[in-house]
């Protein structure tokens, strides 16, 4: 586990690993395809990327596999690797490279409510005493609408919550396949991926990079002096983050969606003209925002609205050069997710989880080169939150590492 804090040289060290094990297989996942494409030019071995040739994305990088190509794809894919694939990399002694935690648990939505009900009624799945969706075995021939969800059954992949959530579950035992695992990440205490670790037993080692004269090494794990920021990140303090009613949960999607809300909703659009406008003297090319995808046209305005980054953004350098940044979410896990730990006996720290995605945001800005950014949070909790980061004042910060 390389827990290393942005722009500290994970993707460099992992280039400079790539090219110094020469004898290697390596699958190198990314979230973004233009990393994807960073590896392949800076390299020198010859990455190949899946391309879909007829028999989609998935039949090439299994022929790929198959080959022991050295391969660098997306997570989307990997997250849809099948038998033949675990075989091939089984077979290949692959070295596995992850940039970015893994979603390993997330809400399954391509289903309607009714057609869970519509499957078990007609017998074509049940649902195990752990959750897991199952499907019928004498039903498995049977082409339907629904032949996703068979593939993701017979995978222990769905899990039923509530009798009405359906979860999706990347197999722990994909990771078991590789000859060596690195996952590139920051905070990961924060992240689902470490409570999965430790749900199904999944042992690691956590370490760091250390720099030194343009080499990259890994090194004993060590939590950084996250000080060094108070005078690169401007946290505007003013009347705009007081014209707002809100309680811990402010700007969070329940409170988006409440109606009580929508005056609200419409003040956070003044505060971002006024920000951006009168406040910071913004230019469009510098700015950067955020908000829930379903509420971005609700705050949208003149002047920042083609700025629009996702709040759950990571590892790219597209917005590397803006610095006036606004920050109009409250980021808790979906309740599925945390219900599925829960039951399992592991409780998520949502505050740990919340700061890891806003930092990760704003590690897209020019602070990552190390230069001053400033940012307009409304959310009070989010705000405490970054300011406790900065001033080293969260309980993790003073945890002794071993």
């Amino acid at each position: 586990m390389v827990d290393s804090i942005m722009g500290s040289g994970k993707t460099s060290w992992s280039i400079q690993h790539i090219n110094r094990e020469k004898f290697d297989n390596f699958l190198y996942i990314t979230p973004f395809l233009d990393e994807v494409e960073r590896i392949i030019e800076n390299t020198n071995r010859e990455f190949k990327q899946p391309i879909n040739k007829g028999n989609g994305k998935l039949g090439a990088i299994n022929e790929m596999l198959a080959c022991q190509d050295d391969i660098a794809s997306t997570h989307e894919l990997f997250k849809h690797l099948d038998e033949e694939s675990r075989e091939n990399i089984q077979n290949g002694h692959y070295t596995l490279i992850l940039d970015e935690v893994l979603n390993v648990v997330e809400p399954y939505d391509n289903i309607r409510n009714d057609d869970m009900k519509l499957l078990k009624d007609s017998g074509c799945v049940t649902v195990d005493e752990d959750g897991f969706v199952v499907w019928n075995k004498e039903k498995l021939n049977y082409d339907t609408k629904y032949n996703d969800i068979k593939i993701l059954a017979d995978n222990r992949s769905l899990i039923y919550i509530n009798q009405k959530l359906l979860l999706w579950r990347y197999p722990p035992e994909i990771f078991e396949l590789f000859d060596k695992v690195y996952i590139l990440t920051y905070l990961f205490e924060a992240s689902i991926l470490k409570n999965y670790f430790d749900l199904y037993k999944i042992d690691y080692e956590q370490k760091s990079i250390l720099e030194n004269d343009g080499q990259y090494e890994l090194t004993n794990y060590y939590i950084p002096d996250t000080s060094v920021f108070l005078d690169k990140i401007n946290i505007y303090d003013g009347k705009l983050n007081d014209n707002i009613y809100q309680k811990i949960n402010g700007l969070s999607v329940t409170w988006f969606k409440a109606r009580i809300n929508q005056d609200g909703i419409k003040q956070i659009k003044k505060n971002l003209y006024n920000y951006f406008s009168n406040i910071v003297n913004a230019k469009s090319d510098n700015i950067m925002w955020t908000t829930f995808k379903d509420y971005k046209a609700k705050l949208k305005g003149k002047g920042y609205s083609s700025q629009f980054v996702s709040y759950n953004c990571r590892s790219t350098n597209k917005y590397v050069d803006t610095y006036n940044l606004a920050y109009c979410v409250n980021v808790y896990l979906h309740p599925g997710i945390t219900q599925f730990f829960l039951q399992r006996g592991i409780s998520i720290n949502e505050d740990l989880y919340g700061l890891s995605e806003m930092i990760q945001w704003i590690w897209r800005s020019r602070i990552r080169k190390g230069e001053s950014i400033n940012i307009y949070i409304p959310s009070m909790r989010m705000r405490n939150l970054l300011i406790d980061w900065m001033n080293m004042n969260l309980q993790y910060q003073h945890k002794k590492v071993s």
